[in-house]
């Protein structure tokens, strides 16, 4: 009797928690697209900003003298090279940090330095990029290893002094690579031009 009792007990946890789960999951919709993601090999549509978002905090508007922020629209608002994190095995990044160098023609070339960054390196990635509106998406990203060659979706936001580019911040939109989620986390500041 007392075995009976606990085995009833047992099952109505269980059942409790599956309730519970379900009801979390179909509750926060994007808790319900992550795990359909992991379960396909297909990358999930991507999501879009919040309304909210697409408005700079502060525009660089002409004549500002202070902070502000241009959400990028085209190559030429990137165009330099900035100064990022770049952890882990696969590129083996001194210190953890690399230069990623934003052409005015829609390339980009990761490196070492900023000298290396002039050209594509063989031990680091480099590829194409693009905007439609304010979402740059990268080409093929050769040298990097699955699903990191996969192309992201971001907005770019130039954090400026006056007309002075100073970091560059990533606000993910579809991005299948952790790595490199983890590396944008940060603001990439800003150390030269492109040219």
């Amino acid at each position: 009797m007392r075995m009976k009792s606990l085995l009833v007990s047992s099952v109505a946890v269980v059942m409790l928690f599956v309730v519970l789960f379900t009801a979390s999951l179909t509750s926060y919709p994007n808790r319900v697209r992550a795990l359909e993601a992991t379960a396909t090999v297909v990358a999930p549509e991507p999501d879009a900003l919040p309304t909210e978002m697409e408005t700079e905090l502060v525009p660089c508007d002409a004549g500002v003298t202070g902070p502000c922020d241009l959400i990028a629209t085209k190559a030429e608002d990137i165009a330099g090279v900035w100064k990022q994190y770049l952890i882990g095995p696969v590129f083996n990044a001194p210190g953890g940090m690399a230069y990623i160098r934003f052409n005015a023609d829609g390339t980009l070339n990761l490196a070492d330095s900023i000298e290396h960054s002039a050209k594509p390196e063989t031990s680091y990635a480099s590829g194409t990029f693009s905007f439609d509106g304010q979402v740059v998406t990268y080409g093929a990203v050769v040298g990097a290893p699955p699903p990191c060659n996969e192309p992201p979706q971001y907005q770019l936001r130039v954090l400026k002094y006056g007309d002075k580019p100073v970091a560059l911040r990533y606000v993910a939109i579809n991005d299948p690579c952790v790595d490199r989620l983890r590396d944008v986390n940060q603001a990439l500041i800003w150390v030269a031009p492109s040219s």
